[in-house]
């Protein structure tokens, strides 16, 4: 008797649990783990998986039916075009602006001095993350174009695949400064080290970072990929993204 008692328990909670699967970008690994935990604090029996990677080559899966029950871009235009082919089933969600950064662990790094950073003779390889695929890439070229530099400054630029990438560079020394996102620059590892200060870049340098996200075709019957959507509206979740250095909307 205690035996199939013990069964039928086990068996309701694997019923009752949860399973889903998100795409993300990469600027978005500290903030949206955080998130991801307050989130399972309140569901202990579900699972979620989170794939990071850059904005692009996430909306190119999510177009061909890889099996994300949601999609977090750092692009809203990504998310837009998604939902106009059906790929996408919510209206796109603009959940934050982000932010870029110059940053460095080279001791010759001087916050203050900006771009002129990325045109001394230390400053060797410059990163930034891939502009044809990843927004911050994007973003950071536009910026180095209007303060002039990018075509002085690109024999020099050394590419990453995204921005995680991006930042792992000039973490590892293999880049000697580089630009990245200011959620990374803020990231426990990076806040608690000797490298923790950045330079902010004027946000009127570039087109806004405009990021959304939103259910996708495959997770639109998955009622996990409908808690989380909602409860990253919460606000909670949208201090958790301010903590991170990301303006959230109605902030």
């Amino acid at each position: 008797m205690l035996k199939r008692l013990l069964l039928l328990i086990f068996t309701g909670s694997l019923l009752h649990a949860g399973e889903m699967t998100i795409f993300a970008a990469s600027d978005l690994k500290f903030a949206l783990d955080t998130v991801k935990t307050k989130f399972l604090k309140e569901h202990p029996k579900d699972t979620i998986r989170i794939i990071y990677g850059s904005s692009g080559k996430g909306r190119v899966q999510v177009a061909n039916g890889a099996p994300y029950d949601l999609y977090f871009s750092a692009n809203m235009d990504y998310v837009t075009q998604l939902y106009k082919n059906g790929d996408v089933v919510t209206k796109p969600k603009l959940y934050a602006i982000g932010r870029l950064v110059i940053w460095s662990t080279n001791s010759a790094f001087d916050a203050k001095k900006g771009f002129a950073n990325l045109r001394t003779p230390w400053a060797e390889k410059i990163a930034i993350a891939n502009p044809s695929h990843a927004p911050y890439g994007e973003k950071a070229k536009q910026a180095l174009e209007s303060k002039h530099l990018y075509g002085a400054l690109k024999p020099k630029i050394v590419l990453g695949e995204n921005i995680s990438q991006t930042a792992n560079y000039i973490k590892t020394g293999a880049a000697d400064a580089g630009i990245i996102a200011l959620s990374l620059a803020l990231a426990p590892t990076v806040a608690k080290s000797e490298h923790r200060t950045y330079y902010l870049i004027d946000e009127k340098l570039h087109e806004p970072l405009r990021q959304g996200y939103g259910i996708t075709e495959y997770g639109q019957h998955n009622p996990l990929a409908k808690a989380f959507y909602r409860f990253f509206q919460s606000d909670e979740a949208q201090q958790i993204m301010k903590r991170y250095g990301f303006s959230v909307p109605g902030a």
